[in-house]
């Protein structure tokens, strides 16, 4: 009977830390967080970006946005939908540099707006994105998030250009 409290009492001493390390839905993520990576992204990319990205951390939301035509959906934790960031906040830790990797991800989207660049398929544009994710990641002393063989699968067209206008 003994055990079985000792087990009751750090399955609830475990369930109260992450119920203290969870982010709220809806919590608006602050420039001063998002700035420094999105300074980053404009060094990698050479694209100054007109504004910062609304960016908010909501699984809610983001569970929206997947099922928007356009958007990306292979392992998504985050979104981006033109001047918004949306990441799942059951991931979202400040703290944590692969939570702030997938913001890295999401800006390289939002600089891609702004660089004028025309490209073959909404999918090219994973290349430049898990990339500089994984760059940025490196950087920090992390292992990479995705293998090389990941993006080129993520990145190659699934529609040629001329299919998508007949």
């Amino acid at each position: 009977m003994k055990n079985y409290h000792i087990l009751t009492l750090l399955l609830t001493l475990t369930l109260a830390n992450c119920a203290d390390t969870s982010t709220a839905d809806g919590t608006r993520i602050p420039s001063t967080t998002v700035q420094p990576l999105a300074s980053w992204v404009e060094g990698q990319t050479g694209v100054k970006m007109a504004a910062l990205p609304i960016t908010e951390a909501s699984g809610i939301r983001l569970k929206t946005a997947l099922g928007l035509e356009g958007v990306q959906q292979a392992r998504a934790v985050a979104a981006y939908i033109p001047g918004q960031i949306i990441i799942n906040n059951i991931i979202w830790d400040p703290g944590s540099l692969v939570a702030q990797s997938y913001l890295v991800h999401e800006l390289v989207h939002h600089a891609q707006l702004f660089s004028g660049k025309i490209y073959p398929c909404p999918e090219a544009k994973e290349r430049e994105a898990y990339t500089l994710q994984n760059k940025w990641l490196i950087e920090h002393g992390e292992s990479p998030l995705v293998s090389e063989g990941w993006i080129a699968n993520m990145s190659e067209c699934k529609v040629s250009s001329r299919q998508m206008s007949d």
